[in-house]
């Protein structure tokens, strides 16, 4: 571990919970060999009425392994069925067991930062549609009310917020971003002032998602987004159709550098920073005019003294939408001044889903993995001569040397974030 200065955020826990692998290892094992789970799965998006779609669904309940306890711990808080906070919990019980994290459960400053793009609403459609299709009731309040009524508390952010804090201890200043896609970077940029302020030592950042519905997707499908071949190939102007939605969660551990350094923890990377904007123009178009995610990837770079020939990571939001991933590839591009000579690119939306809100987690976490072997994956789906990025993508897995990262984040309605992290 490097010598640390005042103020350093160092990553010291992850916790993947995705299709093809739950826990660190299993998840890196399964990048290196470019696997991938999508398939084609048919949900409910009206009464009577399923729409077939490619996704990357989780297994079932009783094949994730480690999921049980979390399961049984949300029927008692009146949350059966609430798969992404189960799969969040899950996430977070393997971050810090993976930054080896001990604590006082009744005495500690800890706090999370959470990623979600509708808590609850999957439970509560779903049970919408099936009490919807069957008779009125003959008496009593309507049968809109009997759902809603009950079920309403647990759409709230704060009621994510509290079983997870129940569910672990957790004391300290805790909350939810939901800047859409972008959701995780943002949370990663609270989380980590707050240890800057010297308000904790240890934060987490989490997020998870999963679907019982294809009520939100439908919403992507109708824009013509929504991948119609169940492949996505982001970058790839000629033959990208869109992305598909992944379910699962992922967890990160954050620690002041001089908290991890007294308790010799393990670190994965240092982020030192990053930059961030709302474009504040259409809902789901960038402004390809402003570029403002230009201006938001050079800000992370001056801002953390980094400069762009010292990056050697770039790892994408990479949506496989024609004009985003041109926008994000054009941005790029620009900030960097071309491409860094020592740099690659790699992205794995392909591999886990795009997990929407909890998406920034699960990138950045896949991410710091490579970072920390020194080994970029293959990218799944990846033609490296097709790509529209300036930036080389690597075709197999190659051991180089990787030590600035630089992570980039787009979401619906122009918020746009770049992260830059330092290997351990």
């Amino acid at each position: 571990m490097r010598a640390t200065q005042e103020g350093e955020v160092v990553v010291t826990g992850l916790g993947p919970v995705t299709a093809i692998g739950v826990g660190r290892e299993a998840l890196w094992q399964a990048l290196v060999a470019g696997q991938t789970a999508v398939a084609t799965r048919s949900l409910p998006v009206d009464i009577g009425v399923n729409v077939e779609l490619p996704v990357v669904s989780m297994p079932r309940d009783a094949e994730v392994p480690g999921l049980k306890p979390h399961l049984d711990y949300l029927a008692t808080q009146d949350c059966a069925g609430y798969r992404d906070l189960a799969y969040t919990l899950l996430a977070i019980e393997l971050a810090l067991r993976d930054a080896g994290l001990t604590y006082d459960r009744d005495e500690n400053r800890i706090g999370v930062i959470q990623a979600f793009e509708a808590p609850g609403v999957e439970v509560v459609v779903s049970r919408l549609l099936g009490m919807m299709s069957g008779p009125p009731p003959s008496d009593g309040p309507p049968r809109v009310y009997d759902l809603l009524a009950p079920s309403f508390y647990q759409t709230q952010s704060f009621f994510y917020v509290h079983v997870v804090g129940k569910a672990f201890g957790f004391h300290g200043l805790s909350g939810s971003v939901h800047n859409a896609c972008s959701s995780g970077a943002f949370a990663l940029e609270a989380a980590a002032q707050q240890i800057r302020a010297g308000q904790a030592d240890v934060m987490l950042v989490a997020g998870g998602e999963a679907f019982d519905t294809a009520v939100r997707l439908e919403w992507f499908r109708r824009l013509e987004l929504y991948s119609r071949d169940g492949v996505m190939r982001p970058f790839d102007a000629a033959a990208s159709t869109g992305f598909y939605v992944g379910e699962g969660a992922g967890a990160m551990v954050l620690e002041s550098a001089e908290h991890a350094r007294r308790r010799g923890a393990d670190v994965y990377g240092t982020y030192l920073g990053g930059g961030f904007a709302q474009q504040g123009w259409k809902q789901t178009i960038p402004d390809l005019r402003a570029g403002r995610l230009r201006g938001v990837i050079y800000a992370a770079l001056e801002r953390t003294g980094t400069a762009a020939d010292a990056v050697h990571l770039i790892f994408p939001h990479g949506a496989a939408t024609q004009l985003s991933d041109a926008y994000e590839a054009s941005c790029l591009a620009g900030a960097l001044g071309g491409a860094p000579a020592g740099a690659v690119a790699a992205w794995f939306k392909p591999a886990v889903g795009h997990m929407l809100g909890a998406s920034g987690v699960i990138d950045t976490l896949c991410a710091l993995l490579a970072l920390k072997q020194q080994t970029v994956p293959p990218v799944p789906h990846g033609h490296p001569g097709a790509s529209s990025l300036r930036v080389p993508v690597v075709a197999a897995a190659t051991r180089r040397h990787l030590d600035v990262l630089l992570k980039i984040s787009t979401g619906f309605t122009g918020h746009d974030a770049a992260l830059v992290f330092r290997s351990a």
